[in-house]
């Protein structure tokens, strides 16, 4: 069965991040760039399940999605609340709640909500194979979604935190995808404003320019 922790052995130096630079793993690059966590990175074409280097992908991550992360053991963590808090906890107190204290276990929960509600409700839609009637019902699960978001973010700044951390930018990336997929956010301009606001952060800037030139590692 596919599990999100196994093992790879590699020459390559590691802890080692793979990517897409606009799936939900640039979220995973974008929070180890503003916390100032230098970890080596690669991308992955997933049309191919090619690295950039030219390995094949499911030898590194037999699941075949992004973000990857592997250690410097050889664990490799495959599904992305695990990566984004690895990375937290690398620098703890700079992207997310210091480990064990009740503002962690919150963050946990809203990189929980954006994981299982959020990201389905956008990301299902990449799907060429739905049907009209599909495609109508996950458009509706969405629209639940972002009427609640724009309740929260009518009062709040970030995702049940004072301060950006992993969660926001995970849900960051799960909000540019609205365009591909016929989504729009103008009947939740608070969802929009929350979404330009972290894409202004100078951090996220900076990463996404790293991003476009194809780095070798995450600073």
């Amino acid at each position: 069965p596919a599990v999100c922790s196994t093992h790879f052995s590699t020459q390559s130096a590691m802890p080692k991040l793979y990517y897409t630079p606009t799936s939900c793993g640039a979220a995973s690059f974008i929070a180890a760039h503003v916390a100032g966590v230098k970890i080596d990175a690669e991308t992955v074409d997933l049309k191919t399940h090619t690295t950039t280097s030219g390995a094949d992908f499911y030898q590194i991550n037999s699941k075949g999605n992004v973000p990857t992360l592997v250690l410097d053991d050889g664990t490799v963590l495959n599904e992305g609340a695990a990566v984004l808090q690895w990375i937290a906890d690398q620098k703890p107190g700079s992207v997310a709640p210091a480990a064990g204290t009740s503002a962690r276990y919150t963050n946990i929960a809203a990189l929980n909500y954006v994981a299982s509600e959020v990201h389905p409700s956008i990301g299902g839609l990449f799907n060429p194979t739905l049907s009209e009637e599909n495609k109508t019902f996950i458009k509706g699960n969405a629209a639940k979604k972002l009427t609640y978001l724009n309740g929260l973010f009518e009062k709040e700044k970030f995702l049940y935190s004072a301060t950006v951390t992993i969660a926001d930018f995970y849900l960051y990336i799960v909000l540019s995808w609205v365009n591909y997929v016929g989504i729009d956010l103008s009947p939740y301009p608070h969802v929009q404003a929350y979404a330009k606001s972290i894409a202004e952060l100078d951090g996220v800037k900076s990463a996404h320019a790293l991003i476009a030139t194809n780095p070798a590692s995450t600073l």
